[in-house]
């Protein structure tokens, strides 16, 4: 019991939102993201057209928007990030959550590759001579 007491102590108070229009918008910055509007339009090319596009709505609503529901509605209740909140809901669960750090950690470094890339080649493109111009062989 004095153990748990100590815990208690040590864990900082989260902040909370301000109002509804902060967590609406933070909401669709984290559905919404780079690869839903630089990679979907090409991947439904690709693969068929509106006939993929029926199989991904139909998985959009079948198990992504409840998952995201559930994500959400879990880390809204208990204020934890996921290492703890999959921790308490049950020990074993905590690889889930370094998993789920874990993807997020790479999924950063890719956006941040992506966006790299983007300022290389624009500052590229003011150079009198293009550096894609040629490709290096007389």
């Amino acid at each position: 019991m004095v153990v748990e007491a100590e815990e208690k102590k040590e864990e900082v108070e989260r902040g909370q939102w301000d109002n509804q229009c902060d967590f609406f918008l933070s909401c669709m910055g984290y559905a919404v993201g780079l690869g839903n509007i630089w990679r979907f339009p090409y991947l439904c090319y690709q693969h068929g057209g509106v006939t993929f596009l029926i199989a991904y709505m139909t998985m959009l609503f079948l198990t992504g928007l409840p998952m995201f529901f559930l994500e959400m509605a879990l880390g809204q209740y208990s204020g934890k990030g996921p290492i703890k909140l999959f921790t308490s809901i049950a020990p074993v669960f905590k690889g889930l959550g370094y998993g789920m750090v874990f993807i997020s950690f790479m999924i950063t470094i890719y956006y941040n590759m992506i966006i790299a890339w983007t300022f290389y080649y624009t500052a590229a493109s003011f150079s009198s001579e293009l550096p894609w111009t040629y490709c290096g062989n007389s």
